[in-house]
C-alpha cells in the first residue's frame, strides 16, 4: 500500500530476529529509523520494537510499536501495519496473565490476520514470525494443541529458509506451551532438540539458555539434582560468555525455588551474587531492586544491621538510577528497618533491665503507631486530660 511501494519482501524479512543477534539488530534499526523515507522508519521502529522484545523489555517493545503505529496511521504503510500486528500479538500473550481476555483475544486475531498477509506477499520470515505469534496466542488462551498446530507452520517455513536459529525459537515456544500444561517430560523433551540445534550452530549462548530452561523444568518436575546440575550449568557459560544479565537471570530461578522451599540463608547468598551481577552488568535499576529484595530477606532473618546497611544502599542505588517507584518503596523499607532495631533495642533494654523494670509482655511496636502516639497524646493534652 501506499507508503510501502517499493518495499521488498527482503526488506521486510529483516524485521524480525527470530533468536538472531538483538544487539546487532538494534543498531540496524537505529540506522534505519534516521533514514528519509518514512517506510524505512517505520520498519526501523519496528525492528527496534522486536529486538526489546528479544531482549525482554516488553515495556519498551510496546512504546516502540506505538510509535510506528503512529507513523503508519500518517503513511498508510500496509505492510508495516502487517508487522506491528505481530509485534503486538507477541506482547500480549507473552504477558499471559498480565494482558487482559480482550487483548489475548485480540492477539489472535492480529496473528492470523498478518500470516495471512504476508503470505500474500511471499515474505517467509515474517510469515514464520506471524505463524509463531499465534502459537502463542493459542497457548496464552489455552488452545495448546492448536499452538502446536501453527508453530509446526512455522517450523516448515524456517527448514526451507534453513534458519536453525528461529527454528530453535519455535522449539521454545513449544516447550512453554508443554509447561503450561504442566508436561514436563513434553518439554524436556523439546528442549534437547533445540539444544542440538544450538551445538550444530555452536552458540553457547543460547545453549546457557537452554539449559536454564532445562533447570526451569526439572524444578516443575521436582527433580532437584537434576535442576540445580543444569541450572549451575547455566551460570558456568553465560559466566563464561560475560553474560551477567544473563547469569543474574539464572540466580532468581534459583533465589525464588529456594524462597518457596522456605529456605532463607541460601536465597540470602543467591540474592547477594544477583546483586553483583546486576552490577557487573552495569544495569543500576535491576541491581538497586535486587538489593530491595536482599535486605527484605535479611529482616526475615533477623540480621537487622545488615539489612539497614543494605536497605540504605538500595534507596542511594534506585536514587541514582531515577526509579522513583523502587526508591519509594526503598524509603517505606528503611523505615522497616528502623522499626525493626527499634524493636531489637527495646528488646535488649529489656533483658538488660528485666530485674529492676516493669514491661508488657508483648511490646507494641509499629512504625505507623509510633507517628500517631504522640499527636494523640498532644490532643489529650489539649483537652486537660
Amino acid at each position: 500500500g501506499g507508503g510501502g511501494s517499493g518495499i521488498k519482501a527482503k526488506s521486510l524479512d529483516g524485521v524480525f530476529c527470530l533468536g538472531a543477534d538483538a544487539e546487532e539488530s538494534m543498531q540496524r534499526a537505529q540506522n534505519a529509523k534516521s533514514a528519509d523515507e518514512p517506510a524505512i522508519q517505520v520498519l526501523g521502529m519496528c525492528r527496534a520494537a522486536d529486538a526489546l522484545y528479544e531482549q525482554g523489555d516488553l515495556h519498551r517493545a510496546a512504546r516502540e510499536v506505538e510509535q510506528a503505529q503512529g507513523l503508519i496511521q500518517e503513511v498508510g504503510f500496509e505492510e508495516g501495519r502487517a508487522i506491528s500486528m505481530v509485534l503486538v500479538a507477541r506482547i500480549y500473550a507473552k504477558q499471559g496473565a498480565m494482558s487482559t481476555a480482550d487483548q489475548l483475544d485480540e492477539a489472535l486475531d492480529l496473528a492470523a490476520d498478518a500470516q495471512e498477509k504476508f503470505k500474500s506477499l511471499g515474505a517467509k520470515k515474517c510469515e514464520a514470525a506471524a505463524w509463531l505469534a499465534l502459537a502463542m496466542a493459542r497457548h496464552a488462551n489455552k488452545l495448546y494443541d492448536e499452538g502446536n498446530l501453527a508453530a509446526k507452520e512455522a517450523q516448515l517455513l524456517l527448514q526451507q529458509m534453513d534458519d536453525k536459529v528461529g527454528e530453535a525459537e519455535v522449539y521454545k515456544v513449544v516447550i512453554d506451551g508443554y509447561l503450561m500444561q504442566n508436561r514436563c517430560q513434553k518439554a524436556a523433551s523439546m528442549v534437547k532438540k533445540a539444544r542440538a540445534l544450538y551445538v550444530e550452530i555452536g552458540d553457547r549462548l543460547k545453549e546457557g539458555e537452554i539449559f536454564h530452561k532445562l533447570g526451569q523444568i526439572e524444578l516443575k518436575a521436582y527433580d532437584e539434582a537434576k535442576a540445580f546440575s543444569a541450572l549451575q550449568t547455566a551460570q558456568q557459560m553465560f559466566r563464561e560468555a560475560g553474560a551477567n544479565k544473563k547469569e543474574a537471570e539464572v540466580l532468581g530461578t534459583l533465589k525464588d525455588y529456594q524462597l518457596r522451599k522456605g529456605r532463607v540463608s541460601e536465597a540470602v547468598q543467591i540474592c547477594q551474587k544477583m546483586v553483583t551481577a546486576h552490577n557487573r552488568a552495569g544495569d543500576t535499576r535491576a541491581e538497586g531492586r535486587a538489593m530491595m529484595e536482599l535486605s527484605k530477606l535479611l529482616i526475615d532473618q533477623g540480621q537487622v544491621s545488615l539489612a539497614k546497611k543494605t536497605a540504605d544502599m538500595a534507596y542511594k542505588i534506585c536514587s541514582s538510577a531515577r526509579d522513583g517507584d523502587a526508591a519509594t518503596k526503598a524509603s517505606d523499607l528503611r523505615n522497616q528497618v528502623k522499626n525493626e532495631s527499634l524493636k531489637e533495642e527495646i528488646r535488649s533494654s529489656m533483658d538488660i533491665n528485666g530485674h529492676v523494670a516493669h514491661y508488657p509482655i508483648q511490646p507494641v511496636l509499629d512504625f505507623e503507631l509510633n507517628k500517631k502516639v504522640p499527636t494523640a497524646l498532644h490532643e489529650l493534652g489539649q483537652k486537660g486530660l
